[in-house]
């Protein structure tokens, strides 16, 4: 079982760099016309915008000099975090999911809406990890490139339940884990908690399907807890839908393979070689369950030297490569 997890905090030079090589690789991002005086430069999209403008045209990052609640030191707009205190800079783009688009049991979810108030073209439902709430995400820099092509996401948060491994203590999760190997072996888990999220899970994305026009158009995904619980849910959809991306994760041993719709849908595991959380030796086999199964679209990417932290430079450029097999094929 994962530990409680602790909330990472991207600097602003490793987002710098990380955008960098995600431009090189082959990622655009919309710019506005270059060389003219007058132009700041967003430190997180790289967009060049006009130097009256406030926020990022493409983004939404603040362009102009913030002040700590706390400390009232004036810091820079490259700056998450305050200079003298550390206290974390309050984010804004985070809005709450609309009613009319999930059932009300939903309304804690969170969205990201596509950039530059662009009409979504492809809708991805995210699950954080054990422990977590959809706030881990809710700023992540992971899906910035994409929705300023159209990608709209999705961020459910699991709800509190208490964790039979834990001695009932409660936790945010996807499930209940009835025991606790420390990451040498799976761990049994509740499948009535599990079946719960995956009933969910499955409204969600009908939602998100209604609103797409296409089931195509709708992703499912998620990190570590969040990514076993979503391949579940994405396994036993009875729509097919367009793509599956994981960070961390594994598909589950109750999780029905033969069966699935999905077994000609791109699916795309990420996962680090120096995990102790869910560590590979069995991991691995347990993607590779869907080779045997007839899945045809299986990606399994390793990073070495990653462990079950990862990093948001490590996430970036996991969900860029998916998203952009993606959105190639629109």
């Amino acid at each position: 079982m994962e530990p409680m997890p602790k909330r990472r905090k991207g600097s602003a030079s490793g987002l710098r760099t990380s955008t960098a090589k995600r431009l090189r690789a082959g990622c655009s991002l919309p710019r506005v016309a270059s060389g003219s005086p007058g132009e700041v430069v967003c430190h997180r999209c790289t967009l060049q915008n006009p130097t009256p403008a406030q926020c990022c045209a493409a983004c939404g990052a603040s362009l102009a000099d913030w002040t700590c609640p706390v400390c009232t030191l004036i810091n820079a707009p490259a700056v998450d975090c305050c200079a003298a205190c550390d206290t974390p800079r309050k984010g804004v783009r985070a809005q709450l999911l609309p009613q009319l688009l999930l059932p009300t049991m939903d309304s804690n979810c969170v969205v990201l809406p596509p950039q530059l108030d662009l009409a979504p073209r492809v809708s991805l439902v995210f699950l954080h990890g054990f422990c977590n709430t959809a706030e881990m995400y809710s700023e992540s820099e992971a899906f910035t490139l994409f929705r300023c092509q159209g990608l709209r996401v999705i961020l459910p948060t699991a709800p509190l339940q208490r964790i039979t491994a834990h001695g009932g203590q409660v936790q945010n999760a996807w499930y209940d884990y009835l025991t606790d190997h420390d990451g040498a072996l799976e761990d049994d888990i509740d499948d009535r908690s599990l079946h719960a999220t995956q009933q969910r899970l499955q409204a969600i994305v009908d939602a998100e399907a209604a609103l797409m026009g296409d089931p195509g158009r709708v992703l499912l995904g998620g990190a570590s807890q969040g990514c076993c619980a979503a391949f579940d849910a994405f396994a036993r959809h009875p729509t097919r839908i367009g793509g599956f991306v994981g960070f961390v994760g594994h598909p589950l041993k109750s999780t029905p393979l033969h069966s699935s719709l999905q077994r000609d849908v791109p699916c795309s595991f990420f996962n680090a070689a120096a995990d102790d959380t869910m560590q590979t030796h069995w991991v691995l086999p347990a993607i590779r369950r869907l080779h045997a199964a007839g899945w045809t679209k299986v990606s399994i990417q390793v990073a070495d030297g990653a462990d079950h932290g990862t990093s948001d430079e490590l996430e970036n450029e996991w969900m860029d490569s998916f998203l952009a097999g993606v959105f190639k094929h629109l």
